[in-house]
């Protein structure tokens, strides 16, 4: 490997790096902004502090924004990024991983909903945390995509 070849391929790597530190930011920020909006849809104690409720919905958020990352690179050595098969995949992935989360957090007692949110009756998850990530992980990734070319 001439010194060319070799820095055209370290540039790539360091690329691919900095492409999923934005793709992770960006997942988390807008997932953030969602998992705050909705928290009037899950029941809470009325002891609860604001802050209580935000460390619980930045944990969330991390927890989303990892999964986006896993998405893209599962979806990205499958096909080729940035077309809309790659998008509805995300997609499709990202509902699949709400329907996950919520069956597991409701078998592990971790939350419940208030009787504000709309439940999908055929899988029984909410409308708010299906709709989240069948929405925010391809848009995460298509907002990755734009800041990067900043």
């Amino acid at each position: 490997m001439n010194e060319k070849t070799f820095a055209r391929a370290v540039s790539r790597k360091i690329s691919a790096r900095a492409f999923y530190g934005v793709l992770f930011a960006a997942a988390f920020g807008l997932n953030l902004v969602w998992e705050t909006a909705q928290m009037f849809a899950y029941q809470t104690e009325l002891n609860e502090g604001w802050l209580k409720v935000f460390i619980s919905c930045t944990g969330a958020s991390v927890i989303d924004a990892v999964v986006t990352v896993a998405i893209y690179a599962l979806l990205a050595r499958l096909m080729k990024p940035n077309n809309a098969k790659f998008y509805i995949g995300a997609a499709v992935l990202g509902a699949l991983c709400a329907i996950g989360f919520e069956w597991l957090a409701f078998r592990f007692g971790l939350w419940s909903y208030s009787e504000q949110m709309m439940v999908l009756p055929a899988i029984g998850t909410g409308l708010l945390p299906f709709i989240q990530l069948t929405i925010l992980v391809p848009s995460a990734i298509w907002l990755a995509g734009k800041l990067k070319e900043i």
